[in-house]
């Protein structure tokens, strides 16, 4: 069976791969979480499509990208004895190598990532239903924090003071395309986020 080929060539990925190392070596102070959108931000990563598609789906093509590109170093650090680079939603942290675990953690979300069939299966109409499926999925279940604290709330969606109603639903979506159970999520994680994310709408 004849492997999915990937949107962008072999050399431009391991040119990114590179890049994105420098990035994490040099980010400081040492140790501490980088998020998501500062190495999106710092790669400029571009995909270009033939196709007109939707910002969602772009944002879910780049932020694809970028984590094949992180499970593709920590292999790469951790088979090198170089560190261990901890992978978590929307966020990474580069730790010593005594840190890491016996085997890397993550696998369900890091053999997502890995495949790049699971790229082209995502289309407009899966997203929307999934992202429907997650307000479905929320509005069932009990809220994990009674009365979350309004700067919890901004933290779990990662927004700086000053944030609008747009950025506030851009933050909600991106967050909630990453908790999906089929990338490695946490069910408790999406709760929270879902009542974050209600707590802040009222506010607009």
């Amino acid at each position: 069976m004849t492997a999915t080929p990937p949107p962008l060539a072999e050399p431009v990925l391991s040119l990114l791969q590179g890049q994105l190392h420098s990035l994490i070596l040099a980010y400081t102070p040492e140790q501490s979480v980088i998020e998501e959108q500062y190495l999106l931000q710092r790669l400029g990563l571009k995909l270009h499509s033939d196709l007109a598609i939707s910002a969602d789906l772009q944002l879910f093509q780049r932020h694809f990208v970028l984590y094949h590109l992180l499970y593709r170093l920590q292999h790469s650090l951790f088979k090198q004895a170089q560190g261990y680079l901890r992978i978590d939603l929307a966020k990474v942290q580069y730790l010593p190598q005594t840190t890491a675990p016996e085997s890397l953690q993550d696998a369900s979300r890091r053999e997502y990532y890995l495949n790049w069939h699971h790229y082209y299966q995502m289309t407009e109409q899966l997203l929307d239903a999934q992202l429907n499926a997650f307000w479905h999925y929320a509005s069932t279940q009990r809220p994990v924090i009674d009365n979350m604290p309004t700067k919890t709330a901004e933290n779990i969606l990662s927004l700086s003071a000053g944030y609008n109603l747009a950025q506030l639903k851009k933050a909600y979506r991106s967050k909630a395309l990453q908790l999906h159970p089929d990338r490695g999520g946490d069910q408790q994680q999406f709760i929270a986020l879902r009542q974050a994310y209600q707590q802040l709408l009222q506010q607009f």
